[in-house]
Order: C-alpha cells, then structure tokens, then sequence
C-alpha cells in the first residue's frame, strides 16, 4: 500500500443516508468542483480563468513525486479538534513504552527544580532563611531560567514524540502537560515539608494570607495545591484520552491492511471560520465510488493554512464489512492546494 498522509477516525456510513444526503453515481452529472461546492464546467472556467491574474491567490500543487511527508491534512469521519486520530502506514497502534515515560519524567524533575527559586524565595517554602538567600540571588535565578529553557524543550519533546505515537494532540497535550503541572506541584509539596519540618510552629493556617505582615508558607502551600488538583485532573483524563486514541487506530490498522479501498473526490471544502493554535478547521464531503453505483461521507478536516485541499481534489475512501470508514488524500495524484493566505489565522 504505498504511503499515505494521516487520515481520520471512523463512522457508520448509514449516518450519510440517514442526515438526507442521497447516494449519486459520480458520473451522473458533468460537474467541476470548487472549494464553495459543484459549479457547472462553464462556471469554473471563468470564476479560475478571472483569478489567474493575481498571483498570490493561485493555488499551489504538490506533484506526487515529491518526497515531502504530509502530516497534514487530518481527516476523520467521527471526531473532530484534538480528538482527531491518524495512524500511518505500517506504524503500529501506539502504546505508552518506558523510553516515554523516562522522558516525561525527565522532563517533571526539571520542571521541579526550575521551580525551586519561586517557590522558596518567593512563596515562603525555604526551610531556612539562608535558603531563601541563596535561591533568591541573581545567580540562582539565571540557573532556574536555564533549567527552565531544558524542561520546556524537553516537555516539547514528550509532546511531539506522543503526538507521532498515538496520533492525537490530546492525548500528546495531556502528557505533555502532566510533566509541567506534575513537576511544580512535586517541587512545591517536597519544599513545603522541608519547611513544616524545619518550623513546626506556627501551624499551616490559611487564615494568616490576610493577616501576615510578609507573605506567609500557606501562599507556597496554596499555589502548590493547585498544581497537585491540576495534575490530577489531568492524570484521571489520561486512561479515556489512551483508550480512546488507541481505539481508534486500532480501526484504523484494520481499515489499511484489509478494508476495501474506494477512490473519490471532494466536492466540498467548507471553512467553519475557526482556528485551534492557528490550524483551520472544515467540513468536507467526499464523493466515492462504489459497486453499487456511488456514495457521499462527510468529514472533518484539520490543517494548516497552506494545505487546504481545493475542491475537485482526489480522495481513498477505506471501508469494510463493520460499517467503518476512514478518508485519505490520494497521494498518487497532483494535489492542488488554496493559497496559504485564504485561510490564515488573524493576528491578535
């Protein structure tokens, strides 16, 4: 099966019937296709022929020789946002291996030391007052920004890398974001029993944020309690996000290695006007051939702005006897691309 970009979830192709959409044979009528939807042939040509004069409005091609790996579009039939799940040709359905957890937990630790410095000079967590100087001074200040610089690419690495394993951003956040949230509420929690251990007295009590003259432990102790109900939050979100990736590329697998290949072509591109950390989001349908003569899947579409897919696009729809249904671009063919600035986030 020759390689293909990242392609979505599943769905029940009885939804399409049921929504009101009628299957039609794709060679019943002589349409040309746009990213607004099916235009007669004649229409096409003069709506294409008045925007050749401006170049920067001019769709871009990626011709099927490239070696360039498209990791977008994502397509899925059933999610949509970070729900989205891809698998790629021939990768194996994702797992949570040792060498990631490692890292996350290399990443926690220096998340924990980064936030050493605020904590005890900053927040009353120091167990001793030579403690806050010396955690406090310019010197360990700079060190904590350095330590902080590592955690974060380091946390961008745990991201990325379980982006590429269980194909989800949401999942990848989630992960990604346990290894910040977890390691500041370790660093505040290890910090504030040195510090009720060192000064038993006077006891944690919430009420001396009003009434101390300086801030007091409790406003550490605090800060770091919201980082401990965070981190939880997020860690009793983990096994669903899991389960759910997993299960997806699962049918995904399946889809790839037995499922019936149909080929197809978009014939909507719709913007939903909506942008997730710049990337537009659409809804699409897909006209595919089938034995019986020809059907119509819609999907959601995440992407960047310089590969939005024009209408009249060919499409792989993947089926098989269960009911899913999965839709790929079809990397044999040219791909035709909007321009990038058609659908670029506004600033601000």
């Amino acid at each position: 099966m020759p390689a293909t970009p990242d392609i979505g979830s599943v769905a029940r192709p009885t939804a399409l019937r049921t929504a009101g959409v009628r299957p039609l044979p794709i060679a019943a009528v002589p349409l040309a296709v746009t990213s607004r939807g099916a235009l007669p042939s004649g229409v096409l040509g003069e709506e294409m022929a008045s925007e050749a004069h401006d170049d920067r409005s001019a769709p871009t091609r990626t011709d099927r020789t490239s070696d360039a790996v498209l990791d977008v579009p994502v397509l899925s039939t059933t999610d949509r946002g970070s729900r989205m799940t891809t698998l790629a040709p021939g990768q194996p359905v994702g797992r949570l291996s040792a060498g990631l957890v490692l890292r996350m937990l290399a990443a926690s630790a220096l998340w924990a030391v980064a936030a050493s410095v605020p904590f005890t000079a900053l927040l009353a967590l120091a167990p001793a007052s030579q403690v806050a100087q010396t955690l406090g001074s310019p010197w360990a200040t700079v060190a904590a920004l350095i330590v902080g610089f590592f955690a974060v690419r380091e946390s961008l690495n745990v991201r990325d890398r379980a982006k590429s394993t269980f194909g989800q951003t949401r999942v990848a956040g989630l992960l990604a974001g346990l290894t910040v949230t977890g390691g500041q509420a370790l660093s505040a929690a290890w910090w504030l029993a040195a510090s009720v251990q060192a000064q038993p007295m006077p006891p944690l009590d919430l009420a001396n944020i009003a009434t101390a003259p300086e801030i007091p432990r409790e406003v550490g102790a605090l800060v770091g309690a919201v980082w401990a109900v965070w981190a939880a939050t997020q860690l009793a979100r983990l096994p669903g996000a899991l389960h759910h990736a997993r299960s997806r590329q699962r049918t995904l697998e399946r889809l790839q290695l037995s499922g019936t290949r149909h080929e197809g072509v978009f014939t909507r591109v719709d913007f939903r006007n909506h942008w997730v950390w710049d990337q537009p989001h659409f809804t699409v349908e897909v006209r595919f051939e089938t034995p019986e003569g020809g059907d119509v899947v819609r999907a959601h579409m995440r992407t960047d702005s310089d590969r939005v897919p024009v209408g009249g696009t060919r499409a792989i729809v993947l089926t098989d006897p269960t009911g899913a249904v999965a839709v790929e671009l079809d990397d044999r063919a040219d791909i035709l691309w909007e321009p990038e600035n058609k659908y670029r986030a506004p600033e601000g």
